[in-house]
């Protein structure tokens, strides 16, 4: 092929992602992947948020080994709390007041029944703002009232919390969108991220439930060693 021929294919496939994807796996490289992150409404609700939020802690400054601290529990609280919500929010029983409350189980088994539809595959805007706003409130709340009780570091520490929350939230729907993508990861750790959500879809959706990390599965034991050991679950694509 030409290389203006390659120019052409690749100049359309840029204007296509960037007009717009319907499917996730019309996205092919990390390029693509970027664009129309960046142009979902959950991109922008968590970008934004996540600007904002490490402009106000690099304000407060006052940095301290808390904050060191805080990095490492929520990293440590990442697996089991990602766990945690797609277990009991978005694979809900059909019913559950929180999880319709929430919407949280009718988009996911939107998601399941069409795992490339980009529509169900991101937050929408309302649950991107309600996903940020769930790990803003409840830590401005607690850094508050300990600040008023005169602890200084509170309110900066809080902030610290809130940040890498936010990045932890933008790191999920990221990787979420890449591991539906058919652009395929080089490193080990990724890859072995994109099989387990693949079986989780395909395979059995009682397992396999992390999507960023694997320490909720394996504190749950629902990662299993040998995939062949889980049963072919009819309920995959529906949620039952």
């Amino acid at each position: 092929m030409s290389d203006i021929g390659t120019t052409d294919l690749r100049a359309a496939s840029a204007c296509r992602t960037l007009v717009f994807v319907r499917r996730a796996r019309d996205i092919t490289s990390l390029g693509e992947a970027a664009r129309a992150f960046a142009r979902s409404s959950s991109g922008r609700v968590i970008i934004a948020a996540t600007c904002l939020v490490a402009v106000v802690r690099f304000a407060l400054g006052n940095w301290s080994f808390g904050d060191a601290l805080a990095v490492l529990a929520v990293v440590v609280a990442l697996g089991p709390v990602e766990w945690i919500i797609h277990r009991w929010l978005l694979h809900a029983e059909p019913g559950s007041t929180l999880a319709e409350l929430l919407g949280t189980r009718d988009s996911h088994e939107r998601h399941h029944r069409d795992p490339d539809d980009m529509e169900w595959l991101l937050l929408r805007r309302a649950n991107a703002i309600g996903s940020c706003l769930a790990i803003v409130a409840p830590v401005a709340v607690v850094a508050g009232g300990l600040s008023l009780l005169g602890i200084s570091s509170a309110r900066a520490i809080g902030a610290t919390v809130v940040s890498v929350g936010l990045v932890a939230l933008l790191h999920y729907e990221w990787v979420h969108l890449l591991v539906h993508s058919r652009y395929r990861p080089r490193s080990r750790y990724y890859s072995r991220l994109a099989k387990n959500h693949r079986l989780h879809h395909f395979r059995n959706e009682s397992y396999w439930l992390g999507v960023t990390i694997d320490t909720g599965d394996r504190l749950a034991r629902t990662l299993p060693a040998d995939r062949s050991a889980v049963p072919l679950s009819e309920t995959a694509r529906t949620l039952g």
